[in-house]
């Protein structure tokens, strides 16, 4: 990897990076908060057999499903348009040895906006700001069913 000068009109991204970094952590809580509701709701337990753990400071996940264990850990990196929280979720696999190790399966980005957005590119931005309406439980349902088909990719 090269590693190159940053150029000074990047600096401004970090200039409120403790209050900016405070508040996509609050963002990455609230989510973990709604997915935790989504999969400890007792029909949801039945039928994607998914346990959601909270770890440490509520940022944090492990997640047993019926594709194995899985994890997710919260971070914060910032880029030319700021700052931005990611959430990556790795699944335990084994190597042809059968060593256990990680391997990233899919990835969350959070946006100081208080916006979701479910992998890479694509999909249904999901607002965490917004109260909870029947359109915000869909967008959680369809964030959550799309991290157990995450878990289930060959």
């Amino acid at each position: 990897m090269r590693y190159l000068s940053i150029p000074e009109e990047h600096w401004a991204t970090v200039t409120s990076a403790v209050e900016e970094s405070a508040q996509l952590k609050k963002y990455a809580v609230r989510l973990t908060a709604r997915l935790n509701a989504l999969f400890e709701d007792e029909h949801s337990r039945q039928t994607l057999g998914v346990t959601f753990e909270t770890l440490g400071d509520g940022t944090a996940w492990h997640i047993e499903s019926p594709f194995g264990v899985a994890r997710a850990h919260f971070r914060v990196f910032t880029r030319e348009t700021g700052l931005y929280g990611k959430y990556v979720i790795q699944k335990l696999n084994n190597d042809p040895r059968d060593e256990p190790f990680w391997h990233q399966v899919w990835a969350l980005r959070i946006t100081l906006q208080g916006l979701v957005h479910p992998g890479d590119e694509g999909g249904e931005l999901i607002s965490l700001r917004a109260s909870l309406s029947n359109r915000s439980d869909d967008a959680i349902l369809h964030l959550g069913l799309s991290l157990l088909y995450s878990l289930g990719q060959e």
